[in-house]
């Protein structure tokens, strides 16, 4: 899948993938290539890598707690591309959100490595 990367301010580039909006970094001016690789990536195997994310957050929430009902499906909204310094290899972070949790923003954190993509940390916030 190719994607079509725009400037979105001094630091950032994004793209998107039917309604979801990736964002990625920029160097030397340009959009970062280690990030738009991992993108490429990421959108070619998205089902899959989108799957494993909310499986992970199922692991630790109670949608029905949460939203109300316990089958109502998590939301893709965003993709985040980032570089974490010294943890080793690219990571990206998924944002969902769950009708019915007004103002909830869950984030799970999936690292790349070069035969997996594994979520390794998630988090809640409220806006």
């Amino acid at each position: 899948m190719a994607l079509n990367f725009t400037r979105m301010g001094p630091a950032t580039w994004v793209a998107r993938i039917d309604h979801i909006t990736l964002y990625l970094g920029e160097e030397n001016g340009e959009v970062s290539h280690v990030q738009a690789g991992l993108a490429t990536k990421v959108a070619a195997s998205l089902p899959a890598v989108r799957d494993a994310a909310s499986a992970y957050l199922d692991l630790f929430v109670d949608r029905t707690k949460a939203c109300g009902l316990a089958d109502e499906p998590w939301w893709l909204d965003e993709i985040e591309f980032r570089d974490p310094a010294g943890e080793g290899g690219a990571a990206y972070v998924f944002h969902f959100t769950l009708d019915g949790d007004d103002g909830g923003l869950w984030a799970v954190e999936m690292r790349a490595f070069e035969d997996e993509h594994r979520p390794f940390r998630f988090e809640r916030r409220q806006g």
